[in-house]
């Protein structure tokens, strides 16, 4: 073997190590860092809390964000009205909501027997309407909320669109029940 087939093969050997950690850390990252979608993030709600969400609501979304917001009203009302982060399946944050209509009770409960498409559905819903009216450009990510305006109304997703450089697209409106689309603006 020549001298430069020897250093070659000494320098390849020393730069393995670095590979193998460099593949690791890709491979780990994205999965220490997942985001969840909204019902697996509501899943981490006490009971007491899980069936009275007024709103969830996250940014970032590509489809799955970081953490998720929830405002809550507790069951008997022992609780008043909070703020609910969660990441990574588990509550980060709990605080007292300063969301003035909520305050008010100007929102409903969530029914989430009727939410039949999830934060992932709507976000790939939004990826074929950003194709469709924006051609050239693609949806890279989305920030989400999830309101019903009335006791008997249809929850429904506001998807707010976002290309890979953050520059805003559109707002897409869409019944949770249904992912029928009810406004592109």
């Amino acid at each position: 073997m020549s001298v430069r087939g020897i250093v070659a093969t000494r320098i390849s050997l020393k730069m393995s190590p670095w590979l193998l950690a460099g593949l690791l850390l890709v491979a780990v990252i994205p999965a220490v860092f997942a985001g969840q979608s909204a019902r697996e993030a509501a899943r981490a709600l006490p009971d007491r809390f899980r069936s009275h969400i007024v709103k969830i609501s996250a940014d970032d979304g590509d489809p799955d964000p970081a953490q998720w917001y929830f405002v809550c009203r507790s069951a008997h009302g022992e609780d008043g009205i909070l703020s609910i982060t969660v990441r990574n399946g588990k509550i980060t944050s709990t605080k007292p909501s300063l969301d003035l209509r909520t305050i008010l009770g100007g929102d409903a409960l969530i029914s989430l027997d009727k939410v039949l498409v999830d934060s992932r559905g709507a976000f790939a819903i939004a990826q074929r309407y950003v194709a469709n009216a924006k051609p050239g450009r693609a949806l890279g990510s989305a920030s989400f909320r999830l309101q019903q305006t009335g006791e008997d109304a249809e929850p429904i997703w506001w998807v707010w669109c976002y290309d890979s450089s953050e520059r805003y697209i559109g707002l897409l409106k869409l019944l949770a029940s249904t992912g029928d689309v009810i406004l592109w603006e």
